[in-house]
Protein backbone atom coordinates (compact mmCIF):
# COMPACT_ATOMS: atom_id res chain seq x y z
CA UNK A 1 0.00 0.00 0.00
CA UNK A 2 3.00 2.09 0.56
CA UNK A 3 4.23 1.85 -2.60
CA UNK A 4 1.21 2.54 -4.24
CA UNK A 5 1.12 5.68 -2.39
CA UNK A 6 4.76 6.48 -3.30
CA UNK A 7 4.10 5.82 -7.36
CA UNK A 8 1.11 8.06 -6.65
CA UNK A 9 2.18 10.60 -5.12
CA UNK A 10 5.27 11.07 -8.04
CA UNK A 11 3.24 11.34 -10.75
CA UNK A 12 0.91 13.90 -9.19
CA UNK A 13 3.97 15.51 -8.45
CA UNK A 14 4.71 15.37 -11.97
CA UNK A 15 1.76 16.48 -13.16
CA UNK A 16 1.78 19.18 -10.89
CA UNK A 17 5.26 20.53 -12.63
CA UNK A 18 4.04 20.32 -16.13
CA UNK A 19 0.29 21.56 -15.81
CA UNK A 20 1.55 24.77 -13.43
CA UNK A 21 -1.21 23.82 -10.87
CA UNK A 22 1.51 25.23 -7.92
CA UNK A 23 2.76 28.49 -7.61
CA UNK A 24 6.33 27.12 -6.21
CA UNK A 25 7.02 23.80 -6.49
CA UNK A 26 9.85 23.79 -4.30
CA UNK A 27 7.39 24.41 -1.92
CA UNK A 28 5.51 21.65 -2.38
CA UNK A 29 8.44 18.99 -2.67
CA UNK A 30 10.06 19.94 0.61
CA UNK A 31 6.61 19.08 2.14
CA UNK A 32 4.81 16.42 0.49
CA UNK A 33 7.44 14.19 -0.58
CA UNK A 34 10.02 12.01 1.78
CA UNK A 35 13.26 13.03 2.39
CA UNK A 36 15.71 10.15 1.95
CA UNK A 37 19.54 9.56 3.80
CA UNK A 38 21.59 6.43 3.60
CA UNK A 39 23.54 3.99 5.96
CA UNK A 40 26.20 1.79 4.87
CA UNK A 41 27.43 -1.11 7.05
CA UNK A 42 31.17 -2.01 5.74
CA UNK A 43 32.88 -5.05 7.00
CA UNK A 44 36.05 -3.10 7.57
CA UNK A 45 37.95 0.58 7.64
CA UNK A 46 41.26 -1.24 6.66
CA UNK A 47 41.57 -4.06 3.58
CA UNK A 48 44.56 -5.22 2.46
CA UNK A 49 45.04 -6.69 -1.21
CA UNK A 50 43.02 -9.65 -1.91
CA UNK A 51 40.58 -8.54 0.67
CA UNK A 52 36.59 -8.05 0.13
CA UNK A 53 35.25 -4.91 0.91
CA UNK A 54 31.65 -6.17 1.94
CA UNK A 55 28.70 -3.85 2.24
CA UNK A 56 25.05 -3.36 3.06
CA UNK A 57 22.93 -0.11 1.49
CA UNK A 58 19.91 0.54 3.78
CA UNK A 59 17.83 3.76 2.56
CA UNK A 60 16.15 5.63 5.47
CA UNK A 61 13.10 8.16 5.72
CA UNK A 62 14.55 11.08 6.99
CA UNK A 63 11.76 11.71 9.13
CA UNK A 64 10.71 8.39 9.96
CA UNK A 65 14.10 6.73 10.24
CA UNK A 66 12.12 3.69 8.62
CA UNK A 67 13.58 1.71 5.39
CA UNK A 68 12.36 4.09 2.28
CA UNK A 69 9.74 2.83 -0.28
CA UNK A 70 10.33 5.83 -2.29
CA UNK A 71 13.90 5.23 -4.21
CA UNK A 72 14.05 2.17 -6.30
CA UNK A 73 17.44 2.85 -7.62
CA UNK A 74 20.89 3.24 -4.61
CA UNK A 75 24.84 4.44 -5.91
CA UNK A 76 27.41 3.58 -4.11
CA UNK A 77 31.26 5.34 -5.37
CA UNK A 78 34.71 4.26 -4.09
CA UNK A 79 36.99 7.58 -4.53
CA UNK A 80 40.65 7.92 -3.83
CA UNK A 81 42.11 11.07 -2.71
CA UNK A 82 42.70 12.47 -6.18
CA UNK A 83 38.60 12.14 -6.59
CA UNK A 84 38.81 9.26 -9.04
CA UNK A 85 36.29 7.01 -8.93
CA UNK A 86 37.94 3.15 -8.46
CA UNK A 87 33.85 1.83 -9.13
CA UNK A 88 30.87 2.70 -9.02
CA UNK A 89 27.97 0.23 -8.37
CA UNK A 90 24.64 0.71 -9.51
CA UNK A 91 22.42 -1.18 -7.01
CA UNK A 92 18.44 -2.45 -7.59
CA UNK A 93 16.65 -1.16 -3.85
CA UNK A 94 14.30 -4.04 -2.63
CA UNK A 95 12.22 -2.37 0.56
CA UNK A 96 15.29 0.57 0.69
CA UNK A 97 17.81 -2.27 0.78
CA UNK A 98 20.42 -3.79 -1.02
CA UNK A 99 24.15 -5.10 -0.94
CA UNK A 100 27.15 -6.08 -2.88
CA UNK A 101 31.40 -6.12 -2.36
CA UNK A 102 34.06 -4.96 -4.20
CA UNK A 103 37.59 -7.57 -4.83
CA UNK A 104 40.49 -4.96 -3.56
CA UNK A 105 43.07 -5.70 -6.49
CA UNK A 106 46.96 -6.03 -6.04
CA UNK A 107 47.51 -3.11 -8.62
CA UNK A 108 45.28 -0.43 -6.44
CA UNK A 109 47.53 1.56 -4.53
CA UNK A 110 47.77 1.68 -0.47
CA UNK A 111 46.30 4.94 0.84
CA UNK A 112 43.19 6.95 1.74
CA UNK A 113 40.12 6.43 0.32
CA UNK A 114 35.82 7.26 1.03
CA UNK A 115 33.10 4.97 0.30
CA UNK A 116 30.35 7.02 -0.68
CA UNK A 117 26.31 6.24 -0.84
CA UNK A 118 23.35 7.71 -2.16
CA UNK A 119 19.98 7.64 -4.25
CA UNK A 120 19.06 10.47 -6.70
CA UNK A 121 16.20 12.32 -4.63
CA UNK A 122 19.26 13.18 -2.12
CA UNK A 123 21.19 15.14 -4.75
CA UNK A 124 18.77 17.90 -4.13
CA UNK A 125 20.89 19.28 -1.43
CA UNK A 126 24.35 19.93 -1.30
CA UNK A 127 26.94 16.72 0.19
CA UNK A 128 23.90 14.74 1.10
CA UNK A 129 26.07 11.42 0.76
CA UNK A 130 26.87 8.73 3.11
CA UNK A 131 30.68 8.88 3.48
CA UNK A 132 32.82 6.36 5.42
CA UNK A 133 36.81 6.26 5.31
CA UNK A 134 38.11 3.32 4.01
CA UNK A 135 42.02 2.65 4.13
CA UNK A 136 43.74 0.22 1.54
CA UNK A 137 47.21 -1.58 2.38
CA UNK A 138 49.05 -2.97 -0.63
CA UNK A 139 51.81 -4.97 0.80
CA UNK A 140 52.81 -5.82 -2.86
CA UNK A 141 53.95 -2.60 -3.82
CA UNK A 142 57.81 -1.53 -3.51
CA UNK A 143 56.49 1.90 -2.09
CA UNK A 144 53.38 2.41 -0.36
CA UNK A 145 53.27 5.99 -1.09
CA UNK A 146 50.02 6.48 0.08
CA UNK A 147 50.78 5.42 3.98
CA UNK A 148 53.21 7.62 6.44
CA UNK A 149 55.65 5.24 8.22
CA UNK A 150 55.89 5.65 11.88
CA UNK A 151 57.93 4.58 14.59
CA UNK A 152 55.10 4.29 17.06
CA UNK A 153 51.40 3.50 16.99
CA UNK A 154 49.71 6.86 16.03
CA UNK A 155 46.51 7.47 18.01
CA UNK A 156 43.42 6.48 16.49
CA UNK A 157 40.87 9.02 14.87
CA UNK A 158 38.23 10.68 17.19
CA UNK A 159 34.99 8.86 16.80
CA UNK A 160 31.94 10.31 16.07
CA UNK A 161 29.39 10.97 18.91
CA UNK A 162 27.00 7.78 19.23
CA UNK A 163 23.19 8.35 19.42
CA UNK A 164 21.80 6.24 22.95
CA UNK A 165 20.66 3.40 21.97
CA UNK A 166 19.26 0.70 24.52
CA UNK A 167 17.60 -2.03 22.81
CA UNK A 168 15.98 -4.77 24.68
CA UNK A 169 17.98 -7.15 23.32
CA UNK A 170 21.75 -8.35 23.06
CA UNK A 171 23.64 -11.17 21.19
CA UNK A 172 24.71 -14.67 22.83
CA UNK A 173 27.23 -17.03 21.99
CA UNK A 174 27.13 -20.88 22.51
CA UNK A 175 30.42 -20.48 23.81
CA UNK A 176 33.46 -17.45 24.83
CA UNK A 177 36.03 -19.12 23.10
CA UNK A 178 36.52 -21.57 20.71
CA UNK A 179 38.73 -23.71 18.61
CA UNK A 180 39.39 -23.78 15.01
CA UNK A 181 37.03 -24.86 12.28
CA UNK A 182 34.23 -25.13 14.83
CA UNK A 183 30.37 -24.33 14.84
CA UNK A 184 29.29 -20.85 16.43
CA UNK A 185 25.79 -20.29 16.88
CA UNK A 186 24.30 -16.72 17.53
CA UNK A 187 20.99 -16.64 18.99
CA UNK A 188 19.01 -13.67 20.84
CA UNK A 189 19.06 -12.91 24.60
CA UNK A 190 16.77 -10.68 26.24
CA UNK A 191 13.65 -11.02 24.09
CA UNK A 192 10.99 -13.49 22.29
CA UNK A 193 10.81 -11.58 18.64
CA UNK A 194 12.18 -8.32 17.04
CA UNK A 195 10.94 -7.12 13.96
CA UNK A 196 13.69 -6.11 11.93
CA UNK A 197 16.73 -5.77 8.67
CA UNK A 198 19.81 -6.60 9.79
CA UNK A 199 23.95 -7.28 8.52
CA UNK A 200 25.75 -9.29 10.51
CA UNK A 201 29.84 -9.09 10.02
CA UNK A 202 32.04 -11.60 12.28
CA UNK A 203 35.96 -10.44 11.48
CA UNK A 204 39.63 -11.13 12.74
CA UNK A 205 40.38 -7.93 15.11
CA UNK A 206 43.48 -6.41 14.61
CA UNK A 207 45.63 -3.38 16.37
CA UNK A 208 46.54 -1.46 12.89
CA UNK A 209 45.61 1.92 12.99
CA UNK A 210 42.26 2.63 10.85
CA UNK A 211 39.37 5.04 10.97
CA UNK A 212 36.21 4.46 13.13
CA UNK A 213 33.13 2.38 11.17
CA UNK A 214 30.02 4.22 11.24
CA UNK A 215 27.69 2.47 12.37
CA UNK A 216 23.93 2.76 12.76
CA UNK A 217 23.38 4.81 15.81
CA UNK A 218 25.28 7.43 15.25
CA UNK A 219 25.66 7.66 11.15
CA UNK A 220 23.02 10.70 11.20
CA UNK A 221 25.77 12.83 12.61
CA UNK A 222 26.80 13.51 9.04
CA UNK A 223 23.33 14.85 8.01
CA UNK A 224 22.87 17.21 10.76
CA UNK A 225 23.12 20.14 8.71
CA UNK A 226 21.60 18.98 5.25
CA UNK A 227 19.75 21.57 3.55
CA UNK A 228 17.95 20.38 0.74
CA UNK A 229 17.22 23.24 -2.16
CA UNK A 230 14.99 23.17 -5.72
CA UNK A 231 15.38 26.11 -6.60
CA UNK A 232 17.86 25.31 -9.08
CA UNK A 233 17.90 22.10 -10.65
CA UNK A 234 15.48 19.54 -9.49
CA UNK A 235 16.44 15.65 -9.37
CA UNK A 236 13.40 13.46 -9.28
CA UNK A 237 13.45 10.23 -7.57
CA UNK A 238 13.47 7.10 -9.31
CA UNK A 239 10.72 5.38 -7.70
CA UNK A 240 10.32 2.88 -10.56
CA UNK A 241 13.65 1.61 -11.35
CA UNK A 242 16.58 3.38 -13.31
CA UNK A 243 15.88 6.22 -15.47
CA UNK A 244 18.30 6.63 -18.36
CA UNK A 245 17.33 9.78 -20.77
CA UNK A 246 19.08 11.38 -23.72
CA UNK A 247 18.72 12.56 -27.56
CA UNK A 248 18.58 11.60 -30.97
CA UNK A 249 20.32 13.54 -33.06
CA UNK A 250 20.63 13.50 -36.92
CA UNK A 251 24.06 13.21 -38.93
CA UNK A 252 23.23 16.63 -40.04
CA UNK A 253 22.64 17.70 -36.55
CA UNK A 254 18.51 18.21 -37.02
CA UNK A 255 16.99 17.09 -34.44
CA UNK A 256 14.34 13.50 -34.99
CA UNK A 257 11.47 13.17 -33.23
CA UNK A 258 9.99 9.35 -33.79
CA UNK A 259 9.75 6.49 -31.85
CA UNK A 260 12.28 4.94 -30.32
CA UNK A 261 12.59 0.89 -29.65
CA UNK A 262 14.84 -0.28 -26.36
CA UNK A 263 16.09 -3.55 -26.79
CA UNK A 264 18.63 -5.13 -23.84
CA UNK A 265 20.17 -8.42 -25.53
CA UNK A 266 18.69 -11.19 -23.91
CA UNK A 267 16.78 -9.51 -21.62
CA UNK A 268 13.53 -10.04 -23.45
CA UNK A 269 11.26 -8.56 -20.05
CA UNK A 270 12.86 -5.38 -21.25
CA UNK A 271 11.69 -4.57 -24.55
CA UNK A 272 10.50 -1.26 -24.48
CA UNK A 273 9.14 1.20 -27.17
CA UNK A 274 9.44 5.36 -26.51
CA UNK A 275 8.63 8.55 -27.81
CA UNK A 276 11.04 11.62 -28.19
CA UNK A 277 10.20 15.26 -27.98
CA UNK A 278 9.88 18.19 -30.38
CA UNK A 279 13.64 18.23 -29.18
CA UNK A 280 14.65 14.55 -29.61
CA UNK A 281 15.12 13.68 -25.86
CA UNK A 282 13.68 10.61 -24.17
CA UNK A 283 13.41 8.89 -21.19
CA UNK A 284 13.10 5.49 -20.20
CA UNK A 285 13.20 3.66 -16.94
CA UNK A 286 14.86 -0.04 -16.36
CA UNK A 287 12.83 -1.66 -13.87
CA UNK A 288 14.35 -5.05 -13.64
CA UNK A 289 18.02 -6.37 -13.26
CA UNK A 290 19.84 -6.34 -16.73
CA UNK A 291 22.45 -8.72 -17.18
CA UNK A 292 24.53 -6.85 -20.02
CA UNK A 293 26.19 -2.98 -19.53
CA UNK A 294 24.81 -2.34 -22.66
CA UNK A 295 21.62 -1.00 -24.27
CA UNK A 296 20.07 -1.18 -28.06
CA UNK A 297 18.24 1.95 -29.58
CA UNK A 298 17.12 2.26 -32.54
CA UNK A 299 14.70 4.39 -34.86
CA UNK A 300 11.18 2.75 -35.30
CA UNK A 301 10.58 2.17 -39.16
CA UNK A 302 13.47 2.86 -39.99
CA UNK A 303 16.48 0.97 -41.16
CA UNK A 304 18.86 3.95 -41.90
CA UNK A 305 21.86 4.97 -40.14
CA UNK A 306 21.87 8.65 -40.50
CA UNK A 307 21.85 9.39 -36.91
CA UNK A 308 23.24 9.23 -33.06
CA UNK A 309 21.98 8.45 -29.75
CA UNK A 310 23.33 11.13 -26.52
CA UNK A 311 22.91 9.50 -23.69
CA UNK A 312 22.81 12.22 -20.78
CA UNK A 313 25.36 12.11 -17.88
CA UNK A 314 23.64 11.09 -14.92
CA UNK A 315 23.54 13.41 -12.02
CA UNK A 316 26.49 13.76 -9.60
CA UNK A 317 27.58 13.88 -6.11
CA UNK A 318 29.19 17.65 -5.25
CA UNK A 319 32.92 16.05 -3.86
CA UNK A 320 34.08 19.16 -3.15
CA UNK A 321 34.21 19.35 0.54
CA UNK A 322 35.76 15.84 0.97
CA UNK A 323 39.19 15.55 2.54
CA UNK A 324 41.44 12.74 3.19
CA UNK A 325 43.95 12.49 5.78
CA UNK A 326 47.60 10.62 4.72
CA UNK A 327 46.92 6.89 7.04
CA UNK A 328 49.87 6.04 9.40
CA UNK A 329 51.51 2.47 10.02
CA UNK A 330 54.03 1.38 12.40
CA UNK A 331 57.19 -0.48 12.49
CA UNK A 332 56.03 -3.05 14.67
CA UNK A 333 52.96 -4.59 12.34
CA UNK A 334 55.39 -5.37 9.26
CA UNK A 335 55.43 -9.58 10.59
CA UNK A 336 51.46 -8.66 10.67
CA UNK A 337 50.95 -7.52 7.29
CA UNK A 338 53.29 -10.29 6.05
CA UNK A 339 51.20 -12.90 7.63
CA UNK A 340 48.54 -11.50 6.62
CA UNK A 341 49.25 -11.03 2.66
CA UNK A 342 50.85 -14.62 2.73
CA UNK A 343 47.04 -15.64 3.85
CA UNK A 344 45.23 -13.56 2.04
CA UNK A 345 47.36 -15.09 -1.30
CA UNK A 346 46.11 -18.89 0.11
CA UNK A 347 42.67 -18.07 0.25
CA UNK A 348 42.05 -16.94 -2.91
CA UNK A 349 44.12 -19.89 -4.84
CA UNK A 350 41.66 -21.69 -3.05
CA UNK A 351 38.97 -19.01 -4.60
CA UNK A 352 37.37 -21.49 -7.26
CA UNK A 353 36.40 -24.06 -3.84
CA UNK A 354 34.97 -21.08 -1.80
CA UNK A 355 33.75 -18.42 -4.01
CA UNK A 356 30.30 -17.14 -3.09
CA UNK A 357 27.39 -17.65 -5.61
CA UNK A 358 25.85 -15.39 -7.55
CA UNK A 359 22.37 -15.30 -7.93
CA UNK A 360 21.30 -13.82 -11.41
CA UNK A 361 17.74 -12.26 -11.90
CA UNK A 362 15.41 -14.97 -13.64
CA UNK A 363 14.24 -14.03 -17.05
CA UNK A 364 10.71 -13.18 -16.84
CA UNK A 365 10.36 -13.63 -20.39
CA UNK A 366 8.05 -11.36 -22.89
CA UNK A 367 4.83 -9.90 -21.01
CA UNK A 368 2.75 -11.58 -23.94
CA UNK A 369 4.79 -15.07 -23.29
CA UNK A 370 1.62 -17.10 -22.49
CA UNK A 371 -0.16 -16.57 -25.80
CA UNK A 372 3.18 -17.49 -27.86
CA UNK A 373 2.49 -20.43 -30.19
CA UNK A 374 6.17 -21.53 -29.50
CA UNK A 375 7.62 -23.77 -31.79
CA UNK A 376 11.14 -25.67 -30.46
CA UNK A 377 12.60 -26.72 -33.87
CA UNK A 378 14.91 -29.30 -32.20
CA UNK A 379 11.23 -31.38 -32.09
CA UNK A 380 10.95 -31.51 -35.71
CA UNK A 381 12.93 -32.57 -38.73
CA UNK A 382 15.52 -30.19 -38.72
CA UNK A 383 16.21 -27.67 -42.36
CA UNK A 384 19.23 -25.96 -43.62
CA UNK A 385 17.59 -22.73 -44.32
CA UNK A 386 15.22 -20.52 -42.22
CA UNK A 387 12.43 -20.35 -45.74
CA UNK A 388 12.14 -23.52 -45.44
CA UNK A 389 11.73 -24.19 -41.85
CA UNK A 390 8.85 -21.76 -42.12
CA UNK A 391 7.21 -23.77 -44.81
CA UNK A 392 7.37 -26.63 -42.89
CA UNK A 393 7.38 -26.30 -39.11
CA UNK A 394 6.00 -22.74 -38.63
CA UNK A 395 2.39 -23.22 -39.82
CA UNK A 396 0.75 -19.88 -38.77
CA UNK A 397 3.85 -18.06 -40.32
CA UNK A 398 4.83 -17.06 -44.02
CA UNK A 399 7.51 -15.40 -46.09
CA UNK A 400 6.49 -12.91 -48.34
CA UNK A 401 8.63 -11.65 -51.27
CA UNK A 402 7.98 -7.95 -51.63
CA UNK A 403 8.24 -5.67 -54.88
CA UNK A 404 12.16 -4.61 -54.05
CA UNK A 405 13.87 -7.92 -53.68
CA UNK A 406 13.28 -7.38 -49.95
CA UNK A 407 11.64 -10.03 -48.03
CA UNK A 408 9.41 -9.73 -44.69
CA UNK A 409 8.07 -12.55 -42.18
CA UNK A 410 4.11 -12.26 -41.44
CA UNK A 411 1.74 -14.48 -39.24
CA UNK A 412 -1.59 -15.28 -39.89
CA UNK A 413 -4.46 -13.77 -37.57
CA UNK A 414 -5.95 -16.10 -35.18
CA UNK A 415 -9.31 -14.27 -35.70
CA UNK A 416 -10.66 -15.52 -39.09
CA UNK A 417 -12.40 -12.09 -39.52
CA UNK A 418 -9.33 -10.34 -41.45
CA UNK A 419 -5.78 -11.64 -42.38
CA UNK A 420 -2.33 -9.56 -41.68
CA UNK A 421 -0.85 -8.12 -44.57
CA UNK A 422 1.31 -6.02 -42.96
CA UNK A 423 5.13 -7.63 -41.31
CA UNK A 424 5.40 -9.04 -37.80
CA UNK A 425 7.12 -7.28 -35.05
CA UNK A 426 9.79 -9.81 -35.10
CA UNK A 427 12.61 -10.08 -32.17
CA UNK A 428 15.50 -12.12 -32.06
CA UNK A 429 17.06 -12.90 -28.46
CA UNK A 430 15.06 -9.89 -27.12
CA UNK A 431 16.09 -7.11 -29.57
CA UNK A 432 13.47 -5.83 -32.33
CA UNK A 433 15.22 -6.76 -36.02
CA UNK A 434 13.76 -4.68 -38.77
CA UNK A 435 15.26 -6.28 -41.53
CA UNK A 436 13.65 -9.42 -41.99
CA UNK A 437 16.10 -10.45 -44.37
CA UNK A 438 18.85 -10.94 -41.70
CA UNK A 439 17.00 -14.17 -39.90
CA UNK A 440 15.93 -15.26 -43.41
CA UNK A 441 19.99 -15.18 -44.47
CA UNK A 442 20.68 -16.82 -40.59
CA UNK A 443 21.31 -20.21 -39.87
CA UNK A 444 18.91 -22.05 -38.99
CA UNK A 445 20.63 -24.84 -37.32
CA UNK A 446 21.49 -21.93 -34.63
CA UNK A 447 17.86 -21.47 -33.63
CA UNK A 448 16.42 -22.64 -30.84
CA UNK A 449 12.77 -22.01 -30.90
CA UNK A 450 10.52 -19.36 -33.14
CA UNK A 451 7.29 -18.32 -31.21
CA UNK A 452 4.24 -16.63 -32.99
CA UNK A 453 1.79 -13.41 -31.61
CA UNK A 454 -1.45 -14.06 -33.66
CA UNK A 455 -3.20 -11.20 -32.95
CA UNK A 456 -2.68 -7.24 -32.85
CA UNK A 457 -0.10 -6.40 -31.06
CA UNK A 458 0.13 -2.79 -29.25
CA UNK A 459 3.61 -2.20 -27.84
CA UNK A 460 3.88 1.95 -26.78
CA UNK A 461 2.39 3.90 -29.59
CA UNK A 462 3.54 1.64 -32.36
CA UNK A 463 0.51 -1.28 -33.34
CA UNK A 464 2.03 -4.55 -35.23
CA UNK A 465 0.27 -7.07 -36.78
CA UNK A 466 1.40 -10.02 -34.75
CA UNK A 467 4.59 -10.60 -33.40
CA UNK A 468 7.36 -13.52 -34.27
CA UNK A 469 9.87 -13.98 -31.73
CA UNK A 470 12.63 -16.11 -32.14
CA UNK A 471 15.43 -17.51 -29.59
CA UNK A 472 19.15 -18.99 -30.80
CA UNK A 473 20.49 -21.17 -29.26
CA UNK A 474 23.11 -19.13 -27.65
CA UNK A 475 20.58 -16.29 -26.92
CA UNK A 476 23.23 -13.70 -26.91
CA UNK A 477 21.81 -11.76 -30.18
CA UNK A 478 24.29 -13.01 -32.34
CA UNK A 479 26.65 -10.43 -34.74
CA UNK A 480 24.39 -11.14 -37.74
CA UNK A 481 21.60 -9.08 -36.79
CA UNK A 482 23.66 -6.20 -35.58
CA UNK A 483 24.35 -3.48 -38.21
CA UNK A 484 24.68 0.69 -38.35
CA UNK A 485 21.24 1.61 -37.83
CA UNK A 486 21.11 0.24 -34.17
CA UNK A 487 22.87 2.01 -31.90
CA UNK A 488 24.75 0.51 -29.08
CA UNK A 489 24.83 2.56 -25.72
CA UNK A 490 27.02 1.76 -22.73
CA UNK A 491 24.61 1.83 -19.35
CA UNK A 492 25.30 0.93 -15.33
CA UNK A 493 23.63 -2.30 -14.47
CA UNK A 494 22.62 -3.37 -10.95
CA UNK A 495 25.05 -5.42 -8.89
CA UNK A 496 23.58 -9.23 -8.73
CA UNK A 497 22.87 -10.49 -5.26
CA UNK A 498 24.99 -13.24 -3.64
CA UNK A 499 24.85 -16.12 -1.21
CA UNK A 500 28.27 -15.82 0.47
CA UNK A 501 30.96 -18.36 1.14
CA UNK A 502 29.89 -20.05 5.13
CA UNK A 503 31.75 -23.42 4.82
CA UNK A 504 30.10 -26.14 6.51
CA UNK A 505 32.43 -28.81 7.98
CA UNK A 506 29.74 -31.28 9.40
CA UNK A 507 28.43 -32.18 5.87
CA UNK A 508 31.83 -30.99 3.63
CA UNK A 509 34.36 -32.71 3.14
CA UNK A 510 37.20 -29.91 3.57
CA UNK A 511 39.88 -31.20 5.29
CA UNK A 512 42.93 -30.73 3.01
CA UNK A 513 41.45 -27.49 2.22
CA UNK A 514 43.50 -24.73 4.17
CA UNK A 515 41.06 -21.95 5.88
CA UNK A 516 43.04 -18.80 6.42
CA UNK A 517 39.53 -16.34 6.37
CA UNK A 518 40.10 -13.36 8.33
CA UNK A 519 36.15 -12.51 7.47
CA UNK A 520 34.59 -15.97 9.19
CA UNK A 521 31.12 -14.71 7.57
CA UNK A 522 29.05 -12.14 6.39
CA UNK A 523 25.08 -11.89 6.13
CA UNK A 524 23.94 -9.04 4.82
CA UNK A 525 20.02 -10.61 4.86
CA UNK A 526 19.62 -11.20 8.50
CA UNK A 527 16.49 -11.46 10.46
CA UNK A 528 15.70 -12.09 14.33
CA UNK A 529 11.71 -12.76 14.19
CA UNK A 530 11.40 -15.37 17.07
CA UNK A 531 13.37 -16.59 19.95
CA UNK A 532 14.01 -19.82 18.10
CA UNK A 533 15.98 -17.83 15.60
CA UNK A 534 20.28 -18.68 14.87
CA UNK A 535 22.83 -18.04 12.65
CA UNK A 536 25.34 -20.59 12.30
CA UNK A 537 29.28 -19.84 11.07
CA UNK A 538 32.73 -21.69 11.52
CA UNK A 539 35.93 -20.72 12.62
CA UNK A 540 38.75 -20.92 10.08
CA UNK A 541 42.63 -21.91 11.36
CA UNK A 542 43.07 -18.58 12.56
CA UNK A 543 43.41 -17.95 16.01
CA UNK A 544 43.10 -14.87 18.11
CA UNK A 545 39.82 -12.30 19.19
CA UNK A 546 37.23 -12.15 16.40
CA UNK A 547 34.02 -9.52 16.64
CA UNK A 548 30.84 -10.10 15.74
CA UNK A 549 28.75 -6.92 14.45
CA UNK A 550 25.30 -6.69 13.92
CA UNK A 551 23.66 -3.18 12.01
CA UNK A 552 20.73 -2.47 11.26
CA UNK A 553 16.89 -0.74 11.61
CA UNK A 554 13.41 -2.38 13.25
CA UNK A 555 10.68 -2.13 10.96
CA UNK A 556 9.84 0.56 14.00
CA UNK A 557 12.55 2.45 12.54
CA UNK A 558 14.94 2.32 15.29
CA UNK A 559 18.53 1.49 15.01
CA UNK A 560 20.85 -1.20 16.04
CA UNK A 561 23.97 -1.60 16.57
CA UNK A 562 25.31 -4.16 18.51
CA UNK A 563 29.10 -6.09 18.56
CA UNK A 564 30.30 -9.08 21.06
CA UNK A 565 33.53 -10.60 20.74
CA UNK A 566 35.04 -14.56 20.82
CA UNK A 567 38.34 -15.97 21.27
CA UNK A 568 39.44 -18.71 18.82
CA UNK A 569 42.46 -20.49 20.63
Amino acid sequence: MIKKIYIFLFFALVAQIVTAQIEDEGIFLQNEVPKERVYLHVNSSLLLSGEKLLYKFYCLNSETNKLSELSKTGWVIFVNSDMQQVFKHKLQLQGGQSYSDFFIPSNLPSGAYKILAYTNWMLNADQNYFEQDVYVLNPYQSENKGFTLNDSQPPFPKNITAEKNTPNFNLKLNKTSFSTREQAIITLDGTSKIEGNFSVSVRRKNSLNKPELLNSTNFNELYKNIHWDFSDTLILPEVRGSLITGKVIRSDNQLIKNNLIISFPGQEHQLKIVSTDENGEFNFIIDQPVNKDEVLIQIANNKNDNYSIQLAQRPQPDLSSITFETPEIYEGVKEYILEKSINNQIENAYSATKADRTVFPGNKGYFFEEELEKFNLDDYTRFSEVTQTFVEIIENGRIKRNADGSNSILVRNKNTNGEFILPALLVVDGVVIQDHDKLISFEAERIESIGLLRSKFFFGPEIYQGVVVVKTKDGDFPEAFKDNSIKLQPINTTQNRKKYYNPDYQSENLERIPDYRYQLWWNPTGKFESEKDEFKFYTSDLTGEFEINLQGFTNNGNPISLKKYFKVE
